[in-house]
């Protein structure tokens, strides 16, 4: 791991500082860093998971909470405001030799660079914010009332479908195989919020924008009726984020959420995803059985979910 300082070049440094200011400077991410300083989420949002089956949405805390509560968005302000990039955050030395050998603007490397860093800066910041412990509702809330606090909800619970933190993408919940462990599980719910999805690569191949150009990136999205498929980016849409990225002036011209519609034909049932080396990490999502078989866990499938066009293991790999 290294910081930014330590790799890139003035030029390539800046593109990406701005390129992460521009999406913390969203009011998405700020309600987003707001609800993880108060320590639960906003009804509304814990209800928006896909077929509102994320983990927590009907727990009669989670469901009580309508507004944030009295210096979330202040604490939220103040970690924001005391962003020092080539401080605050370190990344893969390999990912960022990778950034500064692209060219900006010159293609899809680049733009898959850039997109991945700043991914991995917000998921890097929900974790940090996270490990602070702010938990300001129990400050307002613990004496008023025991049963509507953060404790009262992350406490051990016999549901089992209930994941490791009321912060929860339900496919990212390996708290056993992340490096900060619960932290890392908001971080990506961080991510879903703030950017439409989890983001993803497709890490098959040795791309060359010439000869083999890299394709866009995936997102893997929990929103409600939106497909729970792993969904790849449209050239409209990536173009858009980039430009978003790169703008000097981005107000009015925010893309997020990023989400999936009846155009974005490549998709890979999430089962599938990390085997066809489309993921992050090799290590956020947990590889089907060596049997092959693997449970359809989606009971409600929206009109997006299907058809799969992007390609997958013979069917034959999978019985």
């Amino acid at each position: 791991m290294a910081s930014i300082d330590a790799i890139l070049d003035p030029a390539h440094r800046d593109l990406l500082d701005s390129a992460i200011r521009n999406v913390l400077g969203t009011e998405r991410a700020l309600e987003t860093f707001a609800q993880i300083a108060d320590g639960l989420p906003l009804s509304s949002v814990a209800r928006d998971g896909y077929a509102r089956r994320a983990p927590y949405a009907n727990h009669p805390a989670v469901a009580r909470h309508m507004s944030l509560c009295p210096g979330a968005t202040e604490a939220a302000l103040g970690f924001l405001s005391e962003l020092s990039l080539g401080r605050t955050l370190t990344f893969d030395k390999a990912l960022l030799r990778a950034y500064q050998w692209t060219q900006p603007g010159s293609g899809r490397s680049f733009e898959c660079r850039l997109i991945e860093l700043m991914a991995r800066a917000v998921h890097g910041l929900a974790v940090l914010l996270f490990q602070r412990g702010h938990r300001i509702h129990d400050v307002v809330w613990a004496a008023k009332d025991p049963t509507y606090t953060v404790n009262a909800v992350t406490r051990p619970n016999p549901d089992a479908q209930l994941g490791p933190s009321p912060f929860c993408h339900p496919e990212y919940a390996m708290t056993d195989q992340y490096p900060d462990g619960v932290a890392d599980v908001v971080g990506y719910w961080a991510e879903n919020r703030i950017l439409g999805g989890v983001v993803l690569l497709d890490r098959s191949d040795s791309w060359d924008d010439q000869r083999n150009p890299e394709p866009n990136v995936f997102l893997h999205s929990s929103y409600y009726d939106i497909t729970f498929r792993v969904w790849r980016a449209l050239d409209e849409q990536q173009q858009a984020l980039v430009d978003f990225l790169l703008s000097r002036s981005p107000a009015g011209a925010c893309p997020f959420p990023l989400l999936a519609s009846d155009k974005n034909l490549d998709r890979i049932d999430p089962q599938y995803a990390t085997s066809l080396k489309v993921c992050r990490d090799f290590w956020e999502r947990r590889l089907p059985p060596s049997n092959g078989r693997f449970q359809e866990s989606h009971c409600v499938r929206s009109q997006l979910d299907y058809p799969e066009a992007y390609p997958k293991p013979s069917h034959k790999e999978w019985l």
